[in-house]
């Protein structure tokens, strides 16, 4: 079930429990107010007129009836209290006998078409001119079959019942009204940037890369998720293109020494290179091109493994010791260029992969030395409070900007045909960028034109890395 029928069948849930409370408020409050007029039914003791005793044949009294002078008797009339009750009598011929018309009464009971009871029974009437109604209790009385009917007005109870209908239908289209806004609200705001998001996904997975969903107010949950996938989407592209670039540069890397390879192999295979010493020389540089083109396939291993974060050999490793080895081997690498050292602001030991850090320090000292010949390469580490950071300094000629920015980008080289020539590959700054991170670390770099070179390494010293 989609989110907007959940929130349109939920609305309507509560529209419908909120009728179903009404309707019950309305009958209980109806039940409750004709129970109070049955009471008062039942209470009322209806004033009827005294019927005289007629004395049977042969009883008198001590003075003879002839002798009795008849007085004649003051006929009571009945009492008509000021109420609002109707009393009478039905005979069984239909004849009404009013006994009680309350002067509170506008107009009486039509009790002529009501039926006679058998039992004690409640009922309503409606008036003799239809403008209002009864509660009426009917009750069988006499041996005759004729019952008596009293009735009270109900007008009260029906405009009280009334007022509750309007109150309830008032209150429930007001509430069916904001319901509607708020759904409205909702999936405008709610599930239009999510219906966007759904459709764009679907146009990229047609084949549609470039489709982006529609900005929205970033202050919503939807609107964030709209800006969320948009740089999601972006940051695949930049990866997607970062990788198909990766590629390239590693094909034409491996393509090189390869076709060098192939090009000696094929000469030889034509003829070529039959005269003494000439072969020699041929297998000494396809010996090169090879070797170029294993370390450039264990580079690509390398960063393979790095990027898939597997674990590191962390253990306390002498530092100045692990410097001092990554000084020795840069001086017999290049006889004649003196690197500097200075480890007096550290501690003996830190938690590192020593491997990795002596291989992230020596493609700093190796890349100093190779791009900056007359420059001086100084290495300083210290011991700050949460990290060790150690730097790379050298006085050469420094970067621009733009080989700033992009130094550490993998298959980057400044100048291509220089570092073509001096085996590079680009994937030095790369791999030793990606060791600074697996540490918890950050390696970074400082130039200008003109400037020289410092590239700084920061690792945690307090963070176990897995």
């Amino acid at each position: 079930m989609k989110l907007r029928t959940r929130i349109l069948t939920g609305f309507a849930v509560v529209v419908a429990l909120f009728v179903g409370l009404g309707i019950g408020v309305v009958v209980s409050q109806r039940n409750q107010l004709t129970s109070q007029l049955d009471a008062r039914l039942e209470s009322v003791v209806p004033l009827r007129p005294p019927r005289p005793e007629i004395p049977q044949a042969g009883q008198g009294s001590a003075v003879d009836s002839a002798e009795r002078p008849e007085v004649a008797e003051p006929r009571q009339e009945p009492q008509r209290p000021i109420s609002d009750v109707y009393i009478a009598i039905k005979s069984v011929d239909g004849a009404v006998e009013a006994l009680v018309e309350g002067e509170l009464l506008e107009v009486m009971p039509d009790v002529a078409e009501l039926a006679l009871a058998a039992e004690r029974t409640f009922g309503t009437a409606g008036s003799t001119d239809d403008s209002t109604s009864f509660r009426v209790l009917a009750e069988p009385i006499g041996p005759d079959g004729d019952t008596l009917f009293i009735a009270v007005p109900s007008a009260d109870v029906d405009a009280t019942v009334q007022r509750l209908i309007l109150v309830f239908t008032t209150a429930g289209l007001l509430m069916a009204a904001l319901l509607s806004v708020i759904a409205w609200w909702v999936a405008h705001l709610g599930l239009r940037p999510i219906s966007a998001v759904t459709e764009t996904a679907k146009s990229i997975a047609a084949g549609e890369k470039g489709e982006r969903a529609p900005d929205f107010d970033d202050r919503t949950e939807a609107g964030q998720l709209a800006g969320a996938f948009n740089v999601m989407l972006d940051g695949r592209e930049a990866s997607e293109d970062k990788l198909r670039q990766f590629v390239s540069d590693a094909s034409h890397e491996l393509r090189t020494p390869l076709t060098s390879i192939r090009g000696y192999l094929d000469l030889y295979a034509e003829g070529g290179f039959r005269e003494p010493g000439q072969l020699d020389d041929v297998v000494r540089r396809m010996q090169s091109e090879a070797g170029r083109m294993a370390s450039l396939v264990e580079n690509l291993l390398q960063l393979a493994r790095l990027d898939e974060e597997q674990p590191l050999n962390i253990a306390a490793v002498d530092v100045d010791e692990l410097l001092g080895d990554v000084v020795a081997s840069a001086t017999v690498a290049h006889p004649g260029r003196t690197v500097e050292l200075d480890v007096s602001g550290i501690e003996s030991v830190a938690e590192m992969d020593k491997n990795k850090i002596g291989q992230l320090v020596a493609v700093l000292v190796d890349n100093a030395l190779i791009h900056a010949p007359d420059a001086s390469v100084r290495i300083c580490a210290v011991h700050q409070p949460d990290e060790l950071m150690i730097s790379v300094v050298d006085d050469g000629p420094g970067l621009t900007n733009e080989e700033t920015e992009r130094v550490f980008d993998r298959f980057y080289r400044g100048d291509p045909a220089r570092a073509r020539t001096s085996g590079g590959s680009g994937l030095g700054l790369g791999i030793a960028q990606s060791i600074a991170q697996a540490h918890g670390g950050e390696l970074s770099v400082k130039s200008s034109p003109g400037q020289g070179c410092e590239f700084v390494l920061r690792i945690p010293v307090d963070k176990t890395c897995v």
